[in-house]
């Protein structure tokens, strides 16, 4: 696998960069919904308003935006494939996940079916349109790829089919609310099965698919470690996929679902794979080539801690959801295994893309507008500086851990939400920090230089 990046394929800033400013905003949103979930009478639980709304801004207003980003900048960078017209694609694909993020957060605030079909048609137009940008860029670039990108690139390809299943059945139960469409005949033995699938494709399928493809090159080059075992790379996309469509086709279509052996083999084999991954990615930063950790590397562990938790919890935690249903053990451990993965793995592993890709396309692109070497260009640890990244760290690692407890106590509820909050406000701030630096920096190379000077290459992109 390579490990250099062709920089020169780097798309314009903003590309990338609108998503990412969603991540802190989004944050805080479901920080706030939490803390007003924990004011009233209500069990916490997985069917609870506040919470629909608040795992819906933290998986699409979050993570979704986030991978996207991380696609439109990775791809060309890692891969040489371009996203199908990027400067077009992504302004609108951010304005519908944006607003139709928005909407469906209102509607589980709500009950409003009107706000659940506005969702269905931002978040279809979104996902949509960004899916056919990819996969348009995949087919025109493909034999121009860069040598060795083959594991990113399967991983990638296997995610973004995830997104497609995960996306479908998102939109067809947000139909149902919105009263677009009526369940078919029959449906009584598979619609209630839809949620346990949907959330299975969208944290197993999407986020957990595209968090290993894109470490695989994030991890080695920005934490300075070995690449990762080539039979790691080749073989466990594939097989966690299998494993996921194994595991849909028994839940689908045998009852009870909790008896059946095949899915549990499935579902096993697919906490194994992520065992896998976090342990070898644990490794891999304990044994990185710089000996003092970094904040994005204490985000990586506490990513890879939770995401391991999960994997171990996840067999014995579906059994007790089966047996407890949607109260008691059943309800803990569903919640349990929901927060260790969307907030102990998703978000910590996008902290710790964001305090690398931030602060690196920041000073790339200000190198860029300089033909010349500047003295005053800052440095990509500038940018953001490590004591203000590990505060942040300590108020995400803070919030990872009352939430994760207050699945079993409930009065945690509201100081993880606190904790939450501000972790989010010193992520807003530190990017703001980063922004500043960057458009000072822009403004003194325009001053300095001449007016007549050539613009670069990537000034005239």
């Amino acid at each position: 696998m390579q490990r250099a990046l062709a920089f020169d394929q780097s798309p314009p800033l903003g590309v990338a960069l609108r998503f990412f400013l969603n991540v802190p905003v989004f944050l805080l949103f479901a920080a706030l919904v939490l803390a007003w979930t924990s004011t009233g009478d209500a069990p916490y639980g997985r069917w609870h308003p506040g919470v629909l709304a608040a795992a819906h801004l933290l998986t699409l207003g979050v993570l979704a935006s986030a991978m996207l980003g991380a696609m439109m900048q990775i791809l060309p960078v890692a891969a040489r494939i371009r996203v199908l017209h990027a400067n077009v694609t992504s302004p609108i694909v951010h304005m519908c996940l944006t607003l139709g993020v928005l909407a469906l957060a209102g509607g589980f605030l709500t009950g409003n079916g009107t706000l659940h079909g506005a969702a269905v048609v931002l978040l279809g137009l979104a996902f949509l349109i960004f899916l056919v940008a990819v996969i348009a860029g995949l087919i025109r670039d493909w034999k121009r790829r860069s040598p060795g990108s083959s594991e990113v690139l399967v991983a990638v390809r296997l995610a973004a089919a995830a997104l497609l299943i995960t996306i479908t059945l998102g939109i067809y139960m947000a139909g149902l609310k919105a009263g677009f469409w009526a369940p078919s005949s029959g449906a009584g033995n598979w619609l209630p099965r839809l949620p346990d699938l949907h959330v299975v494709w969208g944290l197993a399928g999407w986020v957990g698919l595209l968090v290993v493809g894109v470490s695989y090159q994030v991890i080695p080059i920005f934490q300075a470690t070995e690449i990762y075992p080539r039979r790691l790379t080749d073989h466990l996309a594939p097989v966690a996929f299998a494993a996921l469509i194994l595991f849909s086709i028994t839940l689908l279509w045998t009852a009870p679902p909790g008896t059946n052996a095949v899915a549990w083999l499935a579902g096993g084999v697919l906490a194994l794979c992520y065992l896998a991954y976090g342990l070898t990615t644990h490794w891999l930063l304990r044994t990185r080539k710089r000996p003092a950790p970094e904040p994005t590397t204490w985000f990586w562990h506490v990513g890879m801690a939770a995401l391991m938790v999960a994997a171990i919890l996840a067999v014995p935690g579906g059994w007790l959801a089966q047996r407890g249903g949607s109260s008691g053990a059943g309800a803990s451990a569903q919640m349990l295994l929901g927060t260790s993965l969307v907030l102990g793995f998703g978000v910590s592993a996008v902290n710790g893309m964001l305090y690398k890709i931030i602060p690196f396309l920041l000073w790339h692109n200000a190198q860029r507008r300089a033909p010349v070497a500047l003295p005053y260009m800052p440095k990509v640890k500038q940018f953001i500086a490590e004591r203000d990244a590990m505060r942040q760290f300590y108020a995400h690692a803070v919030a990872v851990i009352l939430l994760s407890v207050a699945s079993l106590i409930p009065a945690l509820l509201l100081p993880g939400a606190i904790a939450l909050a501000v972790s989010a406000g010193l992520l807003a701030w530190n990017m703001g920090l980063a922004l500043r630096l960057y458009m000072r920096t822009c403004r003194r190379i325009a001053a300095t230089l001449p007016g007549d000077a050539p613009p670069t290459t990537a000034q005239r992109h």
